[in-house]
């Protein structure tokens, strides 16, 4: 990542920590699949060590920082000694239940340590006792054992989605307190109707780039999803390609996993809980919403797009328009990311209120601005907000670049001094 990204990173813990046994665990490609879900990874290098110390601090903080931890295995390689070292601290740390655990086994045996043994016998022991813990865990998970003969590539998305869906159930409470969310529920509830169980129910969810239209979203899949036999998240409708109306034929392994999921559920009849965000042409919401119509009564279908015109013109008939923070939630907002705190310090008032003002009161742009002005003086907040004064009324995507270019010129001249 490039350094010019880092304020946007200020404060955030990282989401899952990757683990592996050794170079063929590593060659699977997961860390993608996490990443085109938003999920920040670590992934750790502790199996290239082959003597015996404790594991580095930063792999110890990565962990500290981590809700998940994926441990990749496989019996076709000798285990390191700094994996196994490792394996005993993740094992640890699930025990005191601050880590969630998710063993992969890629061969029908996971670890292969009988060498490594033989060269630290002292340690034999306590790494059998952790690997023995970890198939204990691996029981609980339905996708860790012999993963290379049961459609490898496809059961990597599942697990990466499984992970997905697992932060978004919980994240409920990171949801709470965000500025405007309470008062946009409570319409948006009204519109859900989650006490008819006559009809399938389809919303749409319209506004302005970066208005947190996708937000809205997040916090209601979070909130009602319990509720339903399914629930799926379309996260980039527009760059995925949908099937023809007759794919349930098809080998559903070679679809995207949401889409298999919905035939899955059309085919039971189940009750669905449907979001699809980025929905950026007729086509794309005419097939949603009608495809939709085979779910079981009580079903709810979640529209998102820019345009209140294109849900109207797919057969949406319940639209919800997500409108700019009020000037209150906006300051409470900024102040959050800028200062870590309600409301931002009295000889930042000023300079505070002109930061909303030049984000447009859009939240995407209220925290970009809030996060990069965090922890800068005075003198440095007057120059980033006289650039962006000057940037008023452009895209996002340009303002974006003039914090690049400020971050960049602020790391040459700390490189000077």
């Amino acid at each position: 990542m490039s350094s010019s990204y880092s304020f946007l990173l200020a404060g955030r813990e990282l989401d899952v920590f990757l683990s592996f046994s050794g170079k063929i665990a590593l060659d699977v490609n997961f860390g993608y699949d996490l990443s085109r879900n938003g999920i920040k990874a670590f992934k750790s290098e502790s199996w290239k060590e082959s003597s015996f110390k404790p594991i580095d601090q930063r792999t110890l903080e990565a962990l500290t920082e981590s809700k998940v931890a994926v441990v990749m295995t496989s019996d076709e390689e000798a285990s390191s000694v700094g994996f196994l070292e490792e394996l005993i601290v993740i094992v640890e740390f699930q025990e005191k239940r601050s880590l969630t655990v998710i063993p992969i086994f890629l061969t029908k045996h996971p670890l292969d340590v009988e060498q490594v043994s033989q060269i630290f016998p002292e340690r034999a022991k306590i790494w059998k006792t952790a690997i023995a813990k970890l198939e204990s865990i691996a029981s609980q998970y339905s996708f860790s054992r012999n993963l290379a003969v049961m459609h490898g590539t496809h059961r990597i998305k599942q697990i990466a989605d499984d992970i997905r869906l697992m932060f978004l159930s919980s994240a409920s409470s990171d949801f709470k307190g965000l500025a405007g969310m309470d008062r946009h529920m409570k319409a948006f509830y009204a519109l859900l109707a989650l006490e008819s169980h006559k009809e399938v129910r389809t919303i749409g969810i319209w506004g302005s780039a970066g208005v947190g239209k996708t937000t809205l979203a997040r916090y209601t899949y979070a909130e009602i999803s319990v509720i339903f036999q399914a629930h799926i998240f379309l996260e980039n409708v527009k760059e995925m390609l949908l099937p023809s109306e007759n794919f349930e034929g098809e080998d559903l392994t070679s679809l995207d996993h949401e889409i298999a999921e919905m035939a899955e559920a059309k085919k039971k009849h189940r009750k669905v809980l449907l979001i699809a965000d980025g929905v950026n042409n007729i086509e794309q919401g005419k097939w949603i919403a009608e495809y939709a119509n085979w779910f079981a009564p009580g079903s709810r279908v979640i529209l998102i797009a820019q345009e209140k015109s294109l849900l109207v013109e797919s057969g949406v008939n319940h639209v919800y328009e997500v409108g700019s923070l009020r000037y209150d939630e906006a300051l409470q907002l900024f102040s959050r990311f800028a200062f870590t705190q309600s409301y931002p310090p009295p000889d930042f008032e000023r300079l505070s209120v002109r930061a909303v003002q030049l984000a447009g009161f859009l939240p995407v742009a209220i925290r970009l601005f809030g996060s990069f002005l965090n922890g800068r003086d005075k003198e440095e907040w007057e120059a980033t907000l006289l650039k962006l004064n000057a940037k008023q009324g452009k895209d996002i995507t340009e303002v974006w670049k003039i914090m690049e270019a400020l971050e960049d010129k602020n790391i040459v001249e700390a490189s000077e001094t």
